[in-house]
């Protein structure tokens, strides 16, 4: 039963990162959430935390521009950010599993042999039991609680918490869940109960293991810190028992010469060394500096467990009379941000410099003009403003109206479009600056259909052919068919001269002596009518 319980565990992960995406850390640190279309709606202290973890190389996004918020993540992910998480040693040559059902060539899951291997030796845990992981399996919210405890290393502080009452978590769990709550690991859902079954979602994971990476790093800080006064006690402590030797060597010496009192000739001992103060680590941005966008949150933090941050942004050197940090710092302009961070009894940090400069985002135009079938079309997608490089355009959804095509240097559309209809597609633009910026814009392209062709001449013909139940032709019709002089007024009267003409012509009798067949017979016949009035 142990065994199971450990193994669910597993499941608990930050999900959601894809393999690929994992795999490429370098270019997660050039990301931060405003680079991503579904989290620009989140608040800035979320978007802090998502900033931290993305920067870490712990969490990408699951496309270009989509961070994925509700995705879920399998065990053999898991592994793989629980490793990054934790810092765990990974093997990254190893290609066999102790678990029959990991297998290294497995197209989806192999890639994570040798993580799943790190979690099992750190005893975060042992799968199912029977030598099964279930490596494509999902993770609850109950579970995931249980990871970041145990791999915080709390599990006995955990056992000893009073459970949760609250039907969504297993029985197993409800300690776990508990301890999660309380010690802020986790909160609990909108209506009070924390749906512990549930499978987490991305975000879930990412704020989770957000303060999972808090907490162990404020771990680590205190350890270290209690490791340098270990170490200086100890040293203290062997020069307590040398000057103890020496003061004893001394009495041994005396009291076997001779009784008469000599000076003692001996160089005097060292005053004992004063303890080393440690000093606060120093603060630590993300992002670190370097071009931003405008309205990018950055936030400060110190590895030194309950250290204060203080900050100017006039160029200044910081001191405990500066501003506190208390939040992320919204970037508008070009800023140096100098930082130090102060603890009571410890030595200050020293001063951090980060300096950024804001990168203009580009504009694209929200439309394009309607386009016409089988007529030459010349519009354009390109910025109307922003960027600081080159921009390079592409279509990343949907597809050009047939028949155009896109300049991806110069955001040119040209071309003659074939196909009447309504093309929806969706244009990038990206400059060449460092880190680069993109803006991406949904156009829809309506394409109608050319305009019939009239022949005017056709339909005077029919009619003169069928007076009876062809439509009689207007004036526009007779200017169509480039027949002029014809006005309302005596449109009624020309077409009747028409028709008699028409079938004189059919009887052989026509007046010009040959048959009615072309557009300057018609004018002629109008021309002699309006001349006899």
């Amino acid at each position: 039963m142990k065994k199971k319980v450990v193994g669910l565990l597993m499941t608990m992960l930050l999900c959601f990162i894809s393999a690929d995406y994992l795999a490429n850390h370098a270019a997660a640190a050039t990301k931060t959430s405003a680079d991503f279309t579904d989290l620009k709606d989140l608040d800035e202290a979320k978007k802090a935390k998502f900033d931290v973890m993305i920067s870490a190389g712990i969490f990408e996004g699951v496309a270009e521009d989509t961070f994925g918020l509700t995705d879920k993540m399998n065990r053999a992910q898991f592994a793989k950010v629980a490793a990054l998480v934790f810092k765990l040693e990974v093997d990254t040559e190893l290609k066999i599993s102790s678990f029959s059902d990991v297998k290294a060539d497995d197209p989806a899951n192999g890639y994570a042999v040798p993580y799943i291997e790190a979690v099992k030796a750190a005893g975060i845990t042992d799968g199912y039991g029977d030598g099964i992981y279930n490596p494509a399996g999902e993770v609850t919210k109950e579970q995931l609680a249980a990871f970041l405890i145990r791999g915080l290393g709390k599990e006995k502080d955990a056992t000893a918490t009073p459970g949760v009452d609250d039907p969504t978590v297993s029985d197993w769990a409800k300690k776990y869940v508990a301890y999660a709550i309380e010690n802020k690991l986790m909160p609990t859902e909108d209506d009070g109960t924390f749906g512990g079954k549930d499978t987490a979602t991305r975000a879930q994971l990412v704020e989770g293991a957000y303060e999972a990476k808090e907490q162990y790093e404020e771990q680590v800080e205190a350890k270290k810190q209690e490791e340098e006064q270990k170490k200086i006690e100890e040293e203290k402590k062997k020069e307590e028992e040398l000057k103890k030797a020496e003061e004893e060597k001394k009495q041994q010496a005396g009291s076997s010469s001779s009784p008469v009192s000599q000076p003692d000739s001996s160089p005097s001992s060292p005053a004992p060394q004063q303890p080393i103060q440690p000093t606060v680590a120093t603060p630590t941005a993300l992002p670190a500096g370097g071009a931003v966008t405008s309205g990018t949150p950055v936030t400060l933090t110190s590895g030194t467990v309950s250290a204060a941050v203080y900050y100017t942004t006039d160029g200044n050197e910081p001191t405990t009379s500066s501003t506190l940090y208390t939040g992320p710092i919204t970037i508008t302009s070009d800023v140096t941000i100098k930082a130090i961070a102060v603890k009571d009894g410890l030595k200050n940090s020293s001063v951090a410099v980060f300096e950024y400069t804001i990168i203009t985002p580009i504009v694209l135009p929200v439309s394009i003009p309607q386009l016409k079938e089988g007529e030459l079309y010349s519009g354009s997608v390109a910025k109307l403003s922003g960027g600081s490089g080159a921009v390079t355009y592409t279509v990343t959804s949907g597809a050009l109206p047939v028949g155009l095509t896109l300049n991806p240097s110069t955001g040119a559309i040209t071309g003659i479009p074939s196909v009447a209809g309504t093309y929806d597609f969706t244009i990038r633009a990206t400059d060449s600056a460092t880190p680069p910026v993109t803006e991406t814009m949904q156009y829809t392209g309506i394409i109608t259909s050319a305009a019939p062709v009239i022949d005017g001449l056709y339909l005077i013909y029919e009619y003169l052919r069928h007076p009876d139940t062809e439509e009689a032709p207007t004036v526009e019709v007779f200017t169509l068919a480039g027949i002029t002089n014809v006005t309302e007024d005596h449109i009624e009267a020309i077409l009747q001269e028409l028709v008699w003409a028409y079938n004189d012509s059919v009887n052989n009798s026509f007046p010009f002596g040959t048959p009615m067949s072309s557009k300057e017979d018609i004018q002629n016949i109008v021309d002699q009518y309006l001349s006899g009035l």
